[in-house]
């Protein structure tokens, strides 16, 4: 069987575009808009991610994954100004998942949801995982934005999106198909320093052990990673931010080519990393990392 070609990014801060409203100021925004004018704004710049975007299109994905952090304040501008790049991309099916930066305070979002709805990809239940298949690949992706304190950026799935991923984990599963999980928060400890990681790290590791999944993939490090969940082989892929400028080899703006391969009794993953260097070109990060997982025999039709 013809492999399934899956490109993951995330964290790309698309540049602030207008200030909050007044019905929009709140505490936390004006933190996050002095962090922005003060720092993060020549970090995260358009040019880096007009790179990686050309990267991902070059090599014709069949599907992507976005795990978060489009904007930087969580406006409703800033959602209006998302869907207009993510119609602009002319990307493959994609899946996408909320960052924290996207619930950064407390406050309505159906208007918000409904710009992103075609790349939620959810039921009319907001709880539900949202699900996008694509030949033997099912993306999977679990909301963990939540809104939390000022100086924090803590996620949190809750226990009814954690009973819904199981059910849609052990179905998929069922069906046969490749279950690639994603969330913008790391689902292991110390990617990220406690203030900003999964409150429900534990709850969300059992699910995987119990009713597993072939691949998880994250953002919100901003830096490149490759682990595992303890007591599984399910592999675990954080990347950095797609708009990060080339300063450094650890955080310079990059993505996940995914290669997802159905042999008759396992799975075939194979994960290159590419990233943008200091001479404005995307290279090849290193030898790809190679797993192979056991596969489920169909039960059911999805």
């Amino acid at each position: 069987m013809a492999s399934v070609l899956l490109a993951h990014f995330s964290d790309p801060h698309l540049p602030l575009a207008s200030l909050p409203t007044w019905r929009e100021w709140r505490i936390k925004r004006v933190l996050s808009l002095i962090s922005w004018l003060s720092r993060r704004r020549h970090l995260h710049t358009s040019v880096p991610l007009a790179q990686v975007m050309h990267d991902i299109r070059l090599c014709a994905p069949d599907l992507v994954a976005l795990t978060g952090d489009m904007t930087n304040l969580g406006l409703l501008s800033e959602f209006r100004a998302a869907q207009r790049w993510l119609q602009e991309q002319s990307l493959p099916p994609a899946l996408l998942v909320p960052g924290n930066h996207e619930a950064l305070v407390c406050e309505k979002n159906q208007e918000k949801r409904a710009l992103w709805a075609p790349w939620l990809h959810m039921a009319d239940d907001e709880k539900a995982p949202g699900v996008l298949i694509h030949d033997h690949v099912a993306l999977i992706g679990l909301n963990t934005a939540v809104p939390s304190p000022p100086f924090l950026a803590t996620g949190k799935a809750g226990r009814e999106r954690l009973e819904q991923l199981a059910d849609v984990l052990k179905n998929l599963g069922k069906a046969g198909l490749c279950r690639v999980v994603l969330l913008h928060h790391p689902p292991v400890a110390k990617l990220v320093a406690k203030r900003k990681g999964l409150n429900d790290l534990n709850a969300f590791q059992d699910i995987v052990r119990q009713e597993g999944a072939e691949l998880v993939l994250h953002g919100h490090s901003h830096r490149a990673s490759f682990c595992t969940i303890a007591g599984t082989h399910t592999p675990v892929i954080g990347t950095t931010s797609a708009s990060h400028i080339a300063d450094s080899p650890e955080k310079a703006a990059g993505w996940n080519r995914i290669a997802i391969t159905a042999h008759p009794s396992t799975w075939g993953i194979t994960v290159q990393r590419r990233a943008l260097g200091t001479d404005g070109l995307m290279h090849d990060c290193d030898a790809p990392r190679v797993y192979t997982l056991h596969r489920q025999p169909a039960q059911t039709a999805v």
